[in-house]
């Protein structure tokens, strides 16, 4: 098999000659500068300057051709030009400001929201003057089509539409603030729909622009909506039925209308109790499978929805495990990630989220290492 044909076996829970391996191909599934910097000189490549694909998540990159080869990965990435920083305006004091309004400041390694444009709305006619990204701007797209074609027709990779938009329920949660738009489930009802309705509104129209450049190129199109935190889903799976599912089910019904590709969600946190309804939405694959998170047990996961489900990523978790772990622990995780996962297929390996600074070079080598070594 190439890799294309790998992947897609994978995706179509058929067996394959060895489990497919991802680095890079979205900005949840790749590494944080300091983290790829610190492997090329580990590895005694040159470093790598080219601009970082996210400025909000610690600058994570698209690591470099030959960083992949070495690792046989099997996906490439086409990236659409925002809209989180396509017109972004920077700030003093290591602060900007993103196409929705958010006011980011750095903190540490990480940018926070500190500036939320919709903190203070009481009814939906608030948003009347709201600032909303121009999602068909043409930058957006300038030489995506052509990245695209280049590497359907002349690579053997997997192509991956990757993730740029917020998505119903964290976008709302951003622009409104956490607090304050989960309380507006309960109790402001009328303003969280209408929230949610012009993100999901601004998504399908990202998503239409975005298709109808690279549709016929990519397998895969990926899509984020962080639904849980480290212990249970944001809200319960009764809210989540009522509130936040019609609109994931309009924006992937409108993926799924425009494409053949699979559809990625990627969700933070404890989402094993709405899995069944991101099924019946329209979700192909889930990331990360965060493994620290309650119930996230890849085991049980794959029991009970890995003839319906594929999983990406959960081979070895970021938080409590990859940083301290000696390089023989390392191999035995995610020699247990691929037999547990990759069982009749529908998995592609990749750690549960993004490789952090703290993740020292050896580490991150010895993973993809082991990864390569007993994915057959």
């Amino acid at each position: 098999m190439n890799h294309r044909e790998r992947v897609l076996a994978a995706l179509d829970h058929r067996e394959t000659d060895r489990v497919p391996v991802d680095l890079g191909s979205t900005i949840v599934t790749t590494a944080t500068r300091i983290a790829y910097q610190g492997l090329l000189g580990h590895l005694g490549l040159p470093p790598d300057d080219s601009p970082a694909i996210s400025h909000r998540q610690m600058d994570t990159v698209y690591p470099r051709e030959d960083l992949l080869e070495r690792y046989d990965i099997d996906c490439r990435a086409v990236n659409l030009k925002g809209p989180w920083e396509f017109q972004t305006k920077e700030l003093p004091g290591n602060r900007f400001t993103d196409e929705y309004g958010l006011l980011w400041e750095k903190a540490s390694f990480y940018y926070d929201v500190v500036g939320r444009p919709f903190a203070g709305m009481e009814t939906p006619s608030d948003l009347a003057g709201a600032q909303w990204p121009d999602p068909y701007d043409p930058g957006r797209v300038a030489g995506i089509r052509e990245e695209a074609r280049r590497l359907h027709e002349e690579t053997d990779y997997l192509v991956v539409a990757d993730i740029m938009c917020l998505g119903p329920f964290e976008g709302a949660c951003f622009l409104r603030g956490y607090e304050d738009f989960c309380t507006d489930l309960y109790w402001n009802p009328k303003l969280a729909h209408a929230i949610l309705d012009k993100v999901t509104e601004t998504d399908i129209a990202l998503w239409d622009l975005f298709i109808d450049h690279v549709g016929p190129y990519v397998q895969v199109v990926a899509q984020g909506d962080d639904l849980g935190t480290q212990r249970g889903p944001w809200t319960s799976p009764d809210m989540y039925r009522t509130m936040i599912k019609p609109y994931h089910k309009r924006l992937y019904d409108f993926i799924h209308s425009k494409t053949s590709a699979k559809v990625f969600m990627h969700s933070c946190g404890s989402v094993f109790d709405l899995i069944p309804d991101l099924i019946e939405v329209g979700v192909d694959i889930l990331n990360p499978i965060q493994r620290s998170a309650a119930k996230m047990d890849i085991a049980t996961m794959k029991q009970q929805f890995g003839t319906e489900l594929c999983f990406w990523g959960g081979g070895i978790d970021v938080q409590q495990v990859l940083p301290f772990a000696t390089h023989e622990e390392i191999e035995r995780e995610v020699r247990y990630s691929i037999e547990t996962l990759g069982r009749d297929g529908g998995y592609v390996f990749c750690p549960a989220h993004n490789i952090q600074p703290d993740v020292s070079p050896d580490r991150i080598d010895v993973m993809y290492r082991a990864a390569l070594g007993h994915r057959r």
